[in-house]
């Protein structure tokens, strides 16, 4: 029965201290280690390319995963030397295959040991995260693809070696009984599938990205966008975002790519529920302020030109209408049709192109999309962007030399409110 554990370590130093401890059954078993091995004609090399590695990537988190394999005594026992070769080839086998399907190329180590109090065999692998360029893994690790192909590799390695299969299906067979939304039941400690914590997962990130929507439609300034997903229970991880005074720019002044934020134990990203970065959202704020300026600037128009229209006498009024001279008509609607003045459903028009934006984002996003779909939305997004440009330029193309005047004064208000948060 090979079982599979996997975990990030952030440091190389405690998995060679790990390795390098005296026996922890040293009555049953006096070797710490049976076999070491790793990709590196030493191991030593190992450390030393992967220290190297390390120091190159300087926003990688995890250094190193750690997987552990553990066998049943009556697929290999502990004392037989042939079985011990076999556990630590298949544990070889195995990381090899992973690291073919994932197509990359990592430095490993790879530690047999029967020295718990079990006595069982079992292999402790560390692979570097790290590449030659300082990347990471791409789209990290999943323990749920790594037990899947532990699983086939097992299998196949069994059968190759005329060794039983009979542990190995028992618990594929318990593994397949339930859903990948709860808890595998298996023999002993060890489980399949997702916790039960994270069978809401999904429901949590649809909820993230419904309060992140409707906060960037209202909010018009960070504190407010802030707040506002605050009030929605939505936790703001300020460890992930290194603690730092100012949660949206760096320390040379450029904005950092999304924050991080949690809901319910549900971790996420600005940027990947959005689909917009933090600059992009920096934008759609002002914009959300220079829109509420307008309308409120049009509100106090109003009430002033009716009180000066109230004040004519009718006679004049229907004087004055009965002329009409057809090349002063034709300047007008020539003017009106240049100088369009803002409309209120144009906030609408705008949240409904945003959302579109937001969505056409999220789909190409996703490396699952079909190439078909994904040519499409590609096709599409250019006009989408530019509909979206057009509708946020319409607010302001009528304006008067007074009504620029008071914007202009507005957000030179708006921008000293702002200096103490950036």
């Amino acid at each position: 029965m090979s079982t599979l554990y996997v975990e990030p370590s952030a440091s190389l130093f405690k998995a060679m201290q790990y390795l390098g401890e005296q026996s922890h059954n040293p009555d049953q078993c006096p070797d710490r280690n049976l076999m070491v091995d790793s990709n590196y004609s030493d191991v030593s090399e190992f450390f030393v390319e992967t220290e190297r590695r390390i120091a190159k990537a300087n926003r990688l988190r995890n250094h190193l995963y750690s997987v552990r394999l553990s066998f049943s005594r009556d697929e290999f026992d502990p004392m037989q030397a042939a079985d011990q070769d076999l556990a630590f080839d298949l544990s070889k086998e195995f990381v090899e295959s992973w690291l073919k399907e994932k197509k990359i190329n990592r430095p490993y180590v790879i530690a047999l040991q029967a020295d718990g109090k079990s006595g069982l065999l079992h292999t402790h692998i560390y692979i570097c995260n790290p590449g030659a360029d300082g990347k990471g893994i791409p789209k990290g690790v999943s323990a749920l693809k790594m037990q899947d192909l532990n699983d086939k590799v097992t299998r196949e390695f069994m059968l190759k070696h005329d060794r039983s299969t009979a542990v190995q299906d028992k618990l594929m067979a318990n593994k397949k009984q339930h859903d990948h939304n709860s808890m595998g039941a298996s023999t002993g400690d060890c489980h399949y599938g997702k916790s039960k914590a994270n069978a809401k997962a999904k429901d949590n990130r649809e909820y993230m990205k419904k309060a992140l929507t409707n906060a960037l439609a209202q909010a018009t300034t960070r504190q407010a966008f802030l707040r506002l997903i605050q009030q929605r229970g939505i936790y703001l991880n300020r460890r992930a975002n290194k603690e730092d005074s100012d949660l949206w720019l760096r320390l040379d002044g450029t904005f950092r790519k999304s924050l991080s934020i949690e809901y319910r134990g549900t971790p996420g990203r600005t940027a990947t529920l959005l689909g917009l970065s933090l600059e992009q959202i920096d934008q759609r704020l002002k914009w959300n302020a220079k829109l509420k300026q307008n309308q409120n600037q049009k509100q106090l128009s109003v009430p002033i030109q009716h009180a000066h229209q109230h004040k004519r006498s009718k006679v004049k009024f229907h004087s004055l209408k009965l002329v009409k001279p057809k090349a002063k008509v034709a300047e007008k609607t020539v003017t009106k049709t240049v100088l369009p003045k803002p409309h209120l459903n144009l906030q609408e028009l705008l949240n409904e192109k945003y959302r579109e934006l937001i969505k056409i984002n999220e789909q190409l996003s996703d490396p699952k999309l079909p190439k078909s779909r994904r040519e499409y939305l590609e096709k599409i997004k250019p006009d989408v962007v530019q509909a979206v440009s057009e509708l946020e330029s319409a607010f302001f193309v009528g304006e008067t030399q007074k009504e620029v005047w008071r914007r202009k004064k507005k957000e030179r208000e708006l921008e000293k409110e702002s200096a103490p948060e950036s």
